[in-house]
């Protein structure tokens, strides 16, 4: 497979500048062309979609609409007519609000660093000390009396209190939660 695809770079290099974009040229003329064909030649000169078979014609698509609505051949023999947005009501355009307001700045975006409200106890954890990302136990394990050194023992360094203390890890209420006097 290798030795043609190398025969026809050979081939190809051998030609001058002009010779190789009249051939692209030819070569796209004949890809267009066959699908085209491919397209659009059914017999009898009715396209051949890609499903197969040629569309149908006014008066199938009636009847299937007719049947699909379930109006009955009453309606195909009417003509099938019915509304292309599928009913005589149609729903209000829906209009984003930013649309009443134009020319009005929006609003920007909250910081990424800035505090953010996490539910109490969410995912078992109290996000009241150090940042969102510091999951301090909702409920420490059984037999734990101090929860600064169970914390400690874990890697937590010094946290600071974001909202209530609930687990009393401030005792001298500085602010900083297993920290210096705690």
């Amino acid at each position: 497979m290798i030795r043609w695809y190398r025969a026809a770079i050979g081939w190809l290099k051998a030609r001058n500048p002009l010779q190789r974009w009249t051939m692209a040229g030819a070569l796209l003329v004949l890809l267009l062309a066959a699908g085209g064909f491919a397209v659009a030649g059914g017999e009898g000169g009715s396209p051949v979609w890609f499903g197969g078979r040629p569309p149908e014609s006014a008066a199938e698509q009636g009847e299937s609409d007719a049947a699909d609505s379930g109006a009955g051949p009453a309606a195909a023999a009417a003509g099938g007519k019915r509304d292309q947005a599928g009913s005589a009501v149609s729903a209000p355009p829906r209009i984003h609000e930013f649309a009443d307001k134009p020319g009005t700045p929006e609003r920007p975006l909250p910081s990424p660093t800035a505090p953010i409200e996490i539910e109490e106890g969410n995912e078992g954890c109290d996000y009241s000390y150090g940042d969102r990302t510091i999951c301090v136990p909702w409920e420490f394990p059984d037999g734990v009396t101090d929860g600064c050194a169970w914390l400690r023992e874990r890697g937590y360094k010094p946290l600071k209190v974001n909202g209530r203390d609930r687990h009393k890890l401030d005792r001298n209420g500085d602010g900083i939660a297993c920290g210096d006097g705690d």
